[in-house]
């Protein structure tokens, strides 16, 4: 094996380990920086019947104009993007591949508010699916700089490597179906309940409260299973308790905390007793959680 595939396997490898955390964008532009020189990676997420959400945007385009420009695709440039249509009949399997060049159809709005704030010349993207999630995985160039024909083709072949670890990544967020996808993450994430957990232990929460064993988590997130228990262990003890039940009972308190917000407002009585059902029936939030479409909606 060359050197050059053993520098790529290690990327792929810190990839693998960034699965579920925080830093699995950062991750992801350092892989495809080694493998096609890569200025920046952004991720939109398609859920059905929505506009699209940036889920990562990562790189070395200045972060205010990144994000400027993101969310100007995601309002309302994805619908002048040239590959709109089959982004969204995008389906469960392999990734599309989508190319650009000077002879596509770019529309001015397009190119003025997405392509020149941040100088961007080039783009390769794919386009995956998730749990009915369509992911819009765009890598960029900058400055005038155009990807030579060995990088496309090394990040097609390396490309479904990134896409499999993407479709991981992403999935323990679908906890629910609709456009609240990423529910269970937001509740882990912004409720002074969990403040003190880690990424991973949040991870395995997920996994945890929409059904999963040990076994499958621990094969999801390529960890061992003894790995998963020390991570469930610790996330226990910070929460004060021994439970998978009273984990579902956590949770649902903070859904209900965080649906009144800070109203003084009592929540319907129809989602209340949804929730007490939940609770009284200690299994998966996944198969009781329907009620919390209207939450955080």
């Amino acid at each position: 094996m060359s050197l050059g595939n053993l520098a790529t396997m290690a990327r792929l490898d810190r990839l693998t380990l960034a699965i579920g955390e925080d830093s699995f964008g950062d991750t992801l532009i350092e892989t495809a920086r080694a493998v096609g020189d890569v200025d920046q990676v952004i991720i939109f997420a398609f859920a059905p019947r929505q506009p699209p959400s940036v889920v990562v945007n990562a790189g070395y385009i200045d972060p205010a104009a990144a994000r400027a420009a993101a969310a100007c695709y995601a309002a309302d440039l994805y619908l002048l993007d040239p590959d709109r249509d089959e982004i969204r009949r995008q389906g469960e399997g392999p990734a599309t591949w989508f190319g650009f060049g000077d002879d596509r159809s770019i529309s001015e709005a397009f190119r003025t508010n997405y392509l020149e704030p941040c100088d961007i010349s080039d783009i390769l993207s794919f386009a995956v699916c998730q749990g009915g999630v369509i992911y819009l995985v765009q890598f960029l160039r900058t400055k005038g700089q155009h990807f030579a024909s060995a990088q496309r083709w090394l990040l097609t072949q390396v490309g479904e490597v990134i896409a499999a670890h993407v479709r991981k990544h992403f999935s323990y967020m679908h906890a629910v179906e609709g456009h609240n996808q990423f529910l269970i993450a937001r509740v882990l994430s912004e409720s002074p309940l969990f403040a003190a957990t880690s990424p991973r232990e949040r991870l395995i929460c997920i996994g945890v409260i929409t059904g999963h064993t040990s076994e499958s988590i621990a094969r999801n997130l390529s960890i061992s299973v003894n790995s998963v228990l020390t991570y469930r262990r610790r996330l226990y003890e910070k929460l004060g308790i021994s439970s998978q039940n009273e984990l579902f009972v956590q949770i649902i308190d903070a859904m209900l905390s965080l649906s009144r917000g800070n109203d003084s407002e009592e929540v319907d009585p129809p989602l209340a007793a949804a929730a007490v059902r939940a609770r009284r029936n200690g299994r998966p939030l996944c198969a009781d959680l329907n009620f919390a479409q209207a939450f955080l909606s």
